[in-house]
């Protein structure tokens, strides 16, 4: 009975694998068709106009694709945590605290847009930042892959996510800068959300595949081997294809953005900061996820690193589903109304994970709500950030929700480990409803954008 219920699971997960390799082809067709759209407005531009977008939109593709592997949440998200639980013998708490360590740059990210908005790095606001950026995450990548030492590592994975976040600062304020003008904002984000997800596939098979042929100290330092090779390539890119006019002259972000917060506009970025830290802070289940499916379920390493692939499908999903129907249907708070209500039904869901067969629908789904939600958290954020200083402001309301939302990811793995004693179903009874309590803040939701003519 034991040989044939192992053959079965196996069965099963094979059934599974296939159904993400079909997936996969079926995004990477999305794809193609995403990047030969042209975003509203444009219709009656001049050739140049959109040859010019076409242009950038290629760059954020090509950036975002390098940030959904990059990232320390991505590609080398498996075999650190694989490497922490096998080799270390860590437990979901232990690993949480000591990655919170990575998410610190997540959260200081004003910083990064104050430098980027108002002191030019060899003449250019954006493009010599995103160039360095993304050339010293890759020096570090390589850094963390020859060190033997925990300590070591650590500090070299840090200045990587430093990179990181930095550069998403920056991309953000340039994605804003460049759509605001024709309306076009939501459909870039959604279009940096499909090269950002359609990279995390590849990362999660990747680092699934490393964790389950690889020791754990092996299938580390691949990862961070092959995660420093896009970063390379896109700091050339960001020198070669973004266009930026030369700059003088060092400026005051912080003083813009007071004074046209003056202007009335401070409620409603206070509104959307609110919602967004209440809609990060719900329990995070991520590392208790990780620890349910590999000593609770029995999951294979590689099985898991399929399942995060399709999380990533359900995102790409999510986000094609929101640029064509959401953002051109619904206003705001209508979107918010929906990102709740999906939210809250697909952590539920999670009571019934048990089987591989209901593990990809689970993971699917709610990489499906999650995306709707993120997308959603990025217009608001774009609605109520001051023109020419969009960086900043970005940033400040980024780092709110990345604040809160690492403090809700030890929360949860905290919860799990000393409150339910690994119990994974108190934990999704508790971040469900802290999602369902985010309803009560969505009047507050600003309808338009703040600062277009008119508003």
């Amino acid at each position: 009975m034991t040989v044939l219920a192992g053959a079965g699971n196996e069965l099963a997960r094979s059934k599974v694998v296939d159904r993400a390799n079909s997936l996969i082809f079926i995004v990477l067709a999305d794809i193609a068709i995403v990047l030969t759209m042209t975003p509203t407005g444009q219709k009656n531009e001049t050739a140049n106009k959109v040859k010019s977008k076409n242009a950038f939109l290629a760059y954020i593709v090509v950036a975002y694709f390098t940030q959904g592997i990059a990232q320390h949440f991505c590609l080398i998200a498996q075999p650190l945590e694989f490497y922490m639980l096998k080799s270390l013998s860590m437990n979901a708490a232990q690993v949480a605290a000591l990655l919170s360590l990575l998410m610190v740059p997540f959260m200081i990210k004003p910083i990064f847009g104050i430098l980027s908005d108002a002191v030019p790095l060899g003449g250019y606001r954006r493009k010599s930042y995103l160039t360095l950026t993304y050339g010293l995450s890759g020096l570090f990548y390589l850094a963390a892959a020859a060190t033997h030492s925990l300590n070591f590592l650590m500090v070299a994975l840090f200045f990587t996510a430093l990179g990181m976040a930095a550069g998403t600062v920056i991309l953000c304020g340039l994605t804003l800068e460049v759509g605001r003008p024709s309306g076009a904002t939501r459909q870039f984000q959604a279009i940096q959300a499909v090269g950002y997800y359609c990279a995390n596939i590849i990362s999660f098979l990747l680092g699934g595949h490393l964790c389950g042929h690889f020791a754990p100290e092996k299938a580390l330092t691949s990862a961070a081997i092959i995660a420093s090779v896009p970063c390379f390539l896109t700091a050339g890119a960001s020198w070669l294809m973004v266009k930026e006019d030369r700059v003088s002259g060092i400026r005051s972000p912080l003083a813009a953005v007071k004074n046209q917060l003056g202007k009335g506009h401070t409620r409603g970025l206070l509104y959307v900061c609110l919602f967004m830290c209440c809609w990060s802070f719900s329990p995070g289940f991520g590392t208790p996820l990780y620890f349910h499916q590999t000593k609770d379920l029995g999951f294979s390493q590689v099985f898991i690193g399929q399942l995060g692939a399709l999380f990533s499908v359900g995102m790409i999903a999510g986000s094609l589903f929101y640029r064509n129907f959401l953002d051109k249907k619904l206003k705001p708070r209508a979107q918010a109304k929906v990102a709740v209500i999906v939210g809250a039904a697909s952590t539920f869901g999670y009571l019934l994970l048990g089987s591989p067969a209901s593990a990809i629908a689970l993971e699917t789904v709610r990489g499906f709500a999650e995306m709707i939600a993120i997308l959603l958290v990025y217009g608001l954020a774009a609605d109520v950030s001051p023109k020419d200083f969009e960086s900043t402001s970005i940033a400040m309301l980024i780092a709110a929700y990345n604040i809160a939302e690492q403090i809700s990811i030890n929360l949860g793995a905290s919860l799990y480990t000393y409150v339910f004693k690994d119990g994974f179903a108190q934990l999704i009874i508790v971040s469900a409803v802290a999602t369902l309590a985010c309803w009560f803040l969505i009047p507050l939701l600003p309808q338009t954008d703040q600062y277009v003519e008119g508003n």
